[in-house]
């Protein structure tokens, strides 16, 4: 971890649920003002129990709230979408920390507790977060009083980490500050029956081994680079644009019922598993474990070659949204 992370204290949790719900108290022993106040993104998740789901607009936004879903403490700044959003530009950054900086100053001198981010906005469409965008975040809410919490990043105040970890073994962790984890040792004590038990732990540290003996960081982003390059080549070729599917390149309307189509012809008649996100169903996702190779990339864009040209003659009427 980059300092200060490396000098603070790791708790030990069983997903990564449970990793922002302790974040989240963390956040608020550490507030000097008492502020309880947390800033989170648009179609941002955040986990499933009661606490992170008030933080989650992909959860609280759902009809089934009937519009109660978000908290009193919780406010959205938008998302910060280059394609879809109101700031596609050079400056594009900057502006969307504009709003999250905006949300702080309202909050007058009862400041900021948190703010909460993925660094890779999964849900809201696979959106990595614009050059400047997490700085300047970060530097409107610290002045805010508040704490910032991402799963990587430009040196947060506090990082969770979930099931990757394990590789599947129910391993998790949160890395506070030594300033957050000294605020937050004052009590009540936090225990949890199972986080961090020796077979778990064992599992993480056979993860991290595998992760450096094998190369797999380098590995990954070889192979991601190529793999970008190859979409953006058949983007030229096909209907194609990135991950997200649109009907029309100017109009950018979502092409949910081809992006279902083409999430089960992938599966069914290829044997690869992708998903769909973003607010409109229409992101194709990827997410290749880190021995996802050279041969396997190619493997995966010859598929969505011929799957895209078979799609042009293919009757989608009856298409419903693929379950991912």
């Amino acid at each position: 971890m980059p300092a200060p992370l490396r000098d603070g204290v790791v708790f030990f949790v069983n997903s990564g649920s449970e990793a922002n719900d302790l974040a989240l108290r963390l956040a608020r022993a550490a507030n000097t003002r008492g502020a309880s106040r947390c800033l989170v993104v648009e179609h941002a998740y955040h986990g499933h129990t009661s606490a992170v789901i008030g933080l989650s607009p992909y959860k609280f936004d759902h009809r089934s709230f009937g519009g109660r879903g978000q908290p009193e403490w919780v406010t959205k700044c938008p998302a910060p979408d280059l394609f879809r959003g109101p700031h596609r530009g050079a400056d594009a950054g900057r502006r969307y920390a504009e709003a999250v900086a905006e949300a702080c100053g309202e909050e007058g001198e009862g400041g900021v507790c948190a703010f909460f981010i993925e660094s890779g906005m999964s849900v809201a469409g696979v959106l990595l977060p614009p050059a400047g965008y997490l700085a300047s975040c970060y530097e409107a809410v610290r002045a805010a009083g508040g704490v910032c919490v991402a799963d990587e990043g430009v040196a947060p105040d506090i990082v969770t980490m979930g099931k990757p970890m394990g590789n599947g073994m129910p391993l998790a962790a949160v890395v506070a500050t030594r300033r957050v984890s000294d605020a937050f040792a004052a009590g009540p004590e936090y225990f949890n029956t199972f986080g961090g038990n020796p077979v778990c732990a064992a599992a993480g540290l056979a993860v991290l081994e595998a992760i450096e003996r094998d190369g797999l960081r380098a590995n990954a982003a070889a192979t991601g680079q190529w793999l970008r390059a190859a979409l953006q080549a058949l983007r030229a070729e096909e209907a194609s644009h990135g991950v997200e599917f649109v009907r029309e390149r100017a109009s950018r309307e979502p092409a949910a019922a081809e992006t279902s189509w083409l999430c089960s012809r992938l599966k069914d008649e290829h044997r690869i598993l992708t998903s769909i996100d973003g607010p409109h169903d229409n992101v194709l996702v990827i997410k290749p474990p880190l021995c996802f190779s050279r041969s396997d990339a190619e493997q995966l864009v010859h598929a969505l070659r011929s799957e895209l040209v078979g799609m042009r003659g293919a009757d989608l009427a009856g298409v419903t949204a693929t379950p991912t």
